[in-house]
């Protein structure tokens, strides 16, 4: 990875394990406890879950009546922000760490603007992780990268209203 996109890879991986929500006392990688106020302070949820690999992370799912969550608007609005950059994106004339970079800094705003409490905000980062795990190798010039995240955001809407 050279320099140019080192930086940035850094500053977001800072950014978002200090911004990681939960508690010290998770016993899941990724996943708050479901009594643990909103907190932003903590840097236990996102950070360790770099060391997971993509089967052991923690699956998104629906409530216990098979309904979807409720998602505070900036958290929709980010997400549908982040699947509108990656549609509007031409690897024929687009710059793909330009890409990367509006991604990460969508990603960030998600977090920053976060209010949601309680299971609906541990399936909120059960969502997010993945992305979070693309975003540290994503290649904009590659076309399944780019497949890959335009589908997964594409689920939110399975489990997010």
């Amino acid at each position: 990875m050279n320099s140019d996109r080192l930086l940035p890879s850094v500053f977001l991986s800072l950014m978002l394990m200090a911004a990681g929500c939960g508690t010290s006392a998770n016993k899941e990688p990724g996943i708050a406890s479901p009594d643990a106020q909103h907190d932003h302070s903590d840097q236990s949820d996102i950070g360790h879950a770099d060391e997971v690999a993509q089967e052991d992370l923690p699956k998104v799912k629906l409530d216990d009546q098979g309904q979807r969550w409720v998602a505070n608007p900036e958290t929709t609005a980010g997400i549908v922000t982040m699947a509108a950059t990656l549609d509007a994106y031409d690897p024929a004339n687009g710059d793909s760490d330009t890409l990367k970079a509006a991604l990460e800094n969508e990603f960030a705003l998600i977090f920053e603007r976060c209010t949601m409490t309680g299971e609906s905000h541990n399936q909120l980062h059960n969502y997010l992780i993945p992305i979070h795990q693309a975003l540290r190798e994503f290649d904009g010039t590659a076309a399944h990268d780019r497949e890959a995240m335009a589908a997964h955001l594409a689920t939110y809407a399975t489990y997010f209203q």
